[in-house]
Order: structure tokens, then sequence, then C-alpha cells
């Protein structure tokens, strides 16, 4: 049986497929359209993961969509009457996105079906698909739920209990009473691009001081039952209104906004801290509410807020559960999952029989079609046996040379996780700067992460256990800190991955190497692209990013590329003659 999931319309559009309850395939519609977060209809995701099991859209079963139109429309509606005449402006510029949800069946058939489509089709409210995303692909047998993003369909939080093949959402939430929405709001105050820079947010959040605290706790207050409520006079996007997202109250409270060419000032950082603080606040809010009411043992995560890793981190300290799964593609790109498998699992009842221990998920090439793409270049490299390029590899990261990574399936979510990375030597100082400026063209206040293998995380980092998914932020031993700057943010912690044999041999064994080398078992890994693009996808993208940042080599599946242009027929043709 096969079940496609997908969803689109809003942002991060993606799509899975799922056979007898095993993933096959998932991927982001930004990796193939280059338009990063792009909410268009996943045509060519949907493509992909046909593709990857060798079928058409005829052979498949069941059709999962991670929105249901007329849930609770009568609040959007009371939403609208209640700020007239501001609100028509935001929501009429919406109604086609409404419009096409309601036909997002009939955009399926016309644009991917040859014939008269099998499937049956079936819509997911927006939250039980999170929920579904976090709890089916589990490994609990039973656990409390929580999903925080900007909006589903009303619900902008949503409280549940699971157990078996059964997920119940028992309370929610309503927009626009928002923590997604507050951190996006903020996002572009602070001179960001909301919904896409919230985690540059994050990052300043560290480098901030209590200053505006107390005002935020009067902004967000917390009520009994888990709940939460917000002074919206602080704030525009209710009504409608977006540029600015906050009121002049929030202006007059906090100063004027600051615009992405101007300097930041302590002023953000200190509002990065208090609107970081207070948006955990509200979530511990919530969960000890579910500890107190669910008695559950166990937590899923989903929704936007969950990519929040400084906030996981914390949870994964303090949180009253004795183990937590968080969704790692918790934005909208993970409802393409939890619609497929609440289908398979919940409506049909099949048994739970995939665990999600891996997101390696994506497209891969073939090492001809890594030469194609090398011959329309002018560049120099080598085919090597993988155990020599893997030799090479670690020796160039350990005398300062910056590589790029490309080897197997692209990762699904939004971490490159050693398909499509960027690789470096955490032992340097400089590493950082010389990444943000030469490689990545982005902002220096930006932290990197570390790959760190499976076994050795402990050594280095408090609280370590398994983080395959890079969704947590830890601390660093203090006596590692002189030893690993590279990826050491300002307050001593690091986004970190564990890097497991099993599902990514071939990067751990780069980083073994690496280990072997200079006595320090991790690289630094950062995303295999430039600030406002998508991860690289396939070969040719990596060479184009490759050739147009001061990444020194490249390693494209069984390749090592090099720079140096080769000049003169004669060996141009010898390399083709190759």
């Amino acid at each position: 049986m096969y079940i496609l999931g997908f969803n689109c319309y809003v942002f991060n559009s993606a799509a899975c497929l799922v056979k007898d309850g095993q993933l096959v395939a998932a991927a982001h519609e930004e990796r193939f359209n280059r338009r990063k977060t792009s909410g268009e209809f996943p045509r060519e995701a949907i493509s992909y993961c046909l593709r990857q099991a060798g079928i058409t859209l005829e052979d498949v079963d069941f059709v999962g969509f991670h929105w249901e139109p007329s849930y609770r429309f009568h609040r959007r509606i009371g939403l609208i009457l209640r700020y007239l005449p501001e609100s028509l402006r935001y929501y009429g510029s919406h109604a086609g996105r409404f419009g096409k949800m309601l036909l997002a069946e009939h955009e399926l058939a016309r644009k991917l079906a040859d014939c008269a489509p099998r499937y049956r089709f079936q819509r997911v409210r927006h939250h039980v698909c999170h929920a579904a995303s976090a709890y089916l692909l589990s490994p609990f047998e039973e656990a409390a739920t929580l999903t925080v993003d900007g909006s589903g369909e009303m619900a902008s939080a949503t409280f549940g209990v699971a157990e078996g093949n059964r997920i119940t959402l028992t309370d929610e939430i309503d927009y626009p009473h928002s923590l997604g929405y507050l951190y996006v709001a903020l996002t572009h105050y602070l001179g960001f691009i909301p919904d896409c820079d919230e985690y540059k947010v994050m990052a300043l959040a560290s480098f901030g001081e209590p200053e505006y605290y107390e005002a935020f706790k009067r902004i967000v207050t917390l009520h009994g039952n888990g709940r939460y409520r917000f002074d919206l006079s602080y704030f525009n996007y209710h009504k409608g209104k977006r540029n600015p997202w906050v009121s002049g109250k929030f202006i007059k409270t906090f100063g004027p906004l600051r615009r992405r060419d101007e300097p930041l000032t302590q002023r953000h950082l200190n509002i990065a801290w208090a609107l970081q603080r207070r948006l955990e606040d509200a979530v511990f809010h919530m969960i000890a509410h579910l500890r107190r009411t669910t008695g559950k043992r166990n937590l899923c995560f989903a929704g936007g807020s969950s990519l929040n890793s400084v906030l996981n981190g914390r949870l994964r300290r303090e949180a009253p559960f004795d183990d937590i799964f968080v969704q790692p593609a918790g934005n909208d790109a993970g409802t393409c999952l939890g619609a497929a498998y609440y289908i398979y699992n919940v409506r049909l009842g099949y048994p739970r029989n995939y665990t999600l221990e891996h997101l390696y998920l994506g497209p891969e090439f073939t090492d001809e079609e890594c030469r194609q793409a090398l011959l329309r270049h002018e560049v120099a490299y080598e085919e090597l046996p993988p155990e020599e390029l893997v030799r090479r590899t670690a020796a160039l990261i350990a005398d300062g040379e910056v590589v790029g990574w490309f080897h197997g399936r692209m990762e699904m979510g939004s971490r490159a996780l050693g398909s499509r990375s960027i690789l470096a030597d955490p032992r340097r100082p400089e590493m950082k700067d010389v990444l943000n400026a030469k490689v990545k063209h982005r902002e220096p206040f930006r932290p990197f992460a570390p790959s760190v293998l499976e076994e050795a995380a402990g050594e280095y980092f408090e609280d370590a256990g398994a983080s395959p998914f890079m969704s947590y932020v830890l601390r660093i031993r203090p006596s590692k800190l002189s030893v690993i700057p590279t990826v050491a943010h300002v307050d001593g912690t690091a986004r970190v991955q564990t890097v497991s044999r099993v599902h990514a041999p071939r990067y751990w064994a780069l980083i073994k190497e690496f280990d072997r080398l200079t006595g320090v078992p991790m690289v630094v890994n950062t995303s295999f692209n430039v600030m406002g693009q998508p991860i690289v996808c396939t070969p040719q993208e990596a060479l184009d990013c490759f050739l147009s940042t001061g990444i020194d080599h490249l390693v494209l599946n069984n390749f090592l590329v090099r720079k140096d242009a080769l000049v003169g027929a004669a060996a141009q043709a010898s390399r083709r003659a190759n």
C-alpha cells in the first residue's frame, strides 16, 4: 500500500511517500524550485517521491493533505469582522491561498495524474498532522503531545495525548494568541525576514541581557490549564497589518524598528533575549500542564517552534518527562509526514512499524551524473576509492581547508546532516569568521554546529545522548571549550549532531579519520548553501556554490575537486577521455 503525503500554500512545501508503513522518500519543494521556504504546490517533490519508488500517481492508494479548510472557519470570519476595515486588506490578499487549499485535490490530479486517479484523497487537520508527525514516528508507545506554531486552520498551540495508534488533541490555544507569530513579529521588528530568519533571532538572544523581560511578561501572560494570552494592543498582525507586525504601543515601549542595514545594538540583543526567554516560559508552562493532566512519561513536540534548538536543549535538560522526541522537520514540511502516517496508522488502523532514525530521504546521484557535471566546468578533479577519499578529505580539513561534502541521499528537514554539508576544522578560532565571511556570506554573530561521533559526544557535551537531527543546543564541557572554539557559541553551547556509523557510514568514517589525525572526534558542519538560498540538491548546484564561494575543495560522491583551472585543448580532451 502506498500513501502520499504533501503540504503546500503556506510555507515549506514538501512531500513524502510511505509504503506499507515504511518511509520511502521525503523532500522539500524548495530544493527543486530553488526558492527558499517555498509554499508552492510541491510538484517536483511529489514527482521525486514517486520516481524513488518506481511508481506513478496511479499506483498510490491514499493521499494525505495537511489542511482542513472548513475546520473552525467561523472563527476566521469572526476575526475579519472584529478588525474591519484593516482586516480586509490582509485576508482579501489571502483568499486565493484559501481557494487553493480547497482545490488541492484537483491540482494534484491536474498536474501529475496521466489518467483518472484511483487514490482516495483525505484531509487531516494541520495540528493533527504536526502531532502525528512527532508521535507516530517516535519510539514511544504512549506520550503527551505538544504542537506550537504560527497557526493552523485556527489553532496556534495544541495539547494532546497518544497511546498505541490513537492521538487525541485535548485542548488548543487559538490564533491570534500565537507564540509562533510572536517570534515572527519580533523577527521583522529586529530587521530580519519574517517566516524565514527566526533562527537568527534565536542566535542573537545569547548575547542579550534581561532588560526587557518584565515588559515581555506583561505582553505574554500565563494562565491556568497551561494556557497563555497576549496583550494584543502591542501588535498589528491580527488585524491584517504586517508592515510593521508590531503596533505603535510596542514601538513606544521598546524603541524604533531596526532596518536591515542598521547595526545591531545592545537594545536589539536584549529584546531578543526577552523574547526567547518568554517563549521558553510559555512552553514550560504548557508541558507542566501536560505532565499533570496526562500522566505520560514521554513528550512529543512539533510545530515551527520545535525548530528552536535552544528551547529543545532546555527541554532535554529540564522537562518533567523521562524522554522527549522532537520532530526534526517540525515546521510545515513535517506535516506531509503526519498526514501520511495519520492515514496509515490511525484511520486505517495498521500497526506502527516505523521509527524515524535518520533523514537521508532525498535524491541521490550516480558517479556518472557527477562526472557529467564536472565536465561542464574547468576544475581539476580525481576519482578516488572511498577509503582514500576519506583519508584525503580528513587531512585537508585538519590542514585548515574548507570542504564541500556531497554524498548519498539529500537530507529532509531544515538542517544539513552530512549529505549536503560544508565541513571545517573545529579547533581553529579563526574558522568561524572565515566561514561566515568567505563561504556562507552571512552575519558574523551566527554560530556553527558540530558533527560529533555518537560514541564520543558525552566526552565533549553535557546531557549528550543521541542527537542525530541537530535538534538540541547543548552545553560544551568547560574543559573542552578551548579545544573546539569554532563551534562554541558566546554562551558556551553548541547545536550538536551525533553521527551514527549505521545511518551515515561514510560521514562517520570521515570524522573517525579526522579524530585519528587530530584527537578531536568532530568536524564543523554547516549547510551546503549561501545565505538566502536553499541547501544544494544536485551535483550542478554543489559545483555552482563551490565555485562562487571560498570553499577550498569539493567532495562530489567519489570525486575530489579542486578549483585549479585546466587550460589547453589537450588537457580538456584528456579529461573527457577519462
